[in-house]
């Protein structure tokens, strides 16, 4: 049994070293927004750069790992009204109604490390397909909330309050998501793909939305990489 382990670790370790194997940088532009809500969301564009690298198991199917900042974002107005009624000074009942609508502005940048099954057309050229599960971290939020509310005294016009800007909305750190796209690599040095992610795992954690509407990331992403190795 150990000299089996030992023959398949030479085998891979041989297989790899006598491989085509790719690697480089690539960027691209982002079109983001939420998915699974019932809000109306405006999408906003962002940006991703980084490395890739690509082990084949094949001639024409690859392993594509990569690690890349991710700039994604949305936008969406969130509307609450709430009624209280409740005794003055001199005993009488009094009933408020506060209307209040937050604009919502996510800009948030993510460390993304999708994980890509990549089939070629050619012997690692051509068109190629990709699918698979795209791992990501929020290490940057610099979203923005203005809020703005009207009050109204038992039945009164409305009057309303100074507008406020707030930064206080909570998201998930990790997010889980699967990625899959169409692309074309020349013979040498260049390939461009267009993907489109989807994420799994709800986005915001609290604040300035409804738990069923927090919504998961949607991403289409269309870029090119600087491709290094292979024939």
């Amino acid at each position: 049994m150990k000299k089996i382990a030992i023959i398949l670790l030479f085998s891979i370790i041989g297989h790899f070293a006598s491989a085509q194997i790719i690697v480089g940088p690539q960027f691209g532009m982002n079109i983001g927004t939420l998915s699974h809500t019932d809000l109306t969301i405006d999408s906003k564009w962002g940006w991703h750069g980084g490395l890739f690298l690509g082990l084949p198991l094949s001639k024409h199917v690859y392993i594509m790992p990569a690690v890349l900042y991710s700039n994604k974002g949305f936008k969406y107005d969130y509307s609450t009204t709430t009624t209280n009624t409740a005794p003055d000074t001199s005993g009488t009942n009094v009933t408020s109604v506060v209307n209040l609508t937050a604009n919502v502005d996510a800009t948030l940048g993510y460390l993304d490390i999708p994980v890509l099954l990549t089939v070629f057309t050619g012997e690692t050229r051509g068109f190629m397909f990709q699918a698979g599960p795209q791992f990501s971290y929020l290490i940057k939020d610099n979203s923005n909330i203005t809020t703005s509310s009207t009050i109204s005294i038992n039945g009164g016009t409305s009057q309303p309050t100074t507008p406020t800007t707030d930064t206080k909305v909570t998201f998930h750190k990790g997010d889980l998501a699967l990625a899959a796209g169409i692309g074309y690599k020349l013979p040498s040095f260049l390939m461009v793909y267009a993907r489109v992610t989807t994420g799994i795992l709800k986005v915001q954690q609290n604040g300035f939305i409804k738990d069923e509407n927090a919504g998961r990331n949607f991403l289409v992403e269309i870029g090119g990489a600087l491709v290094f190795g292979g024939r």
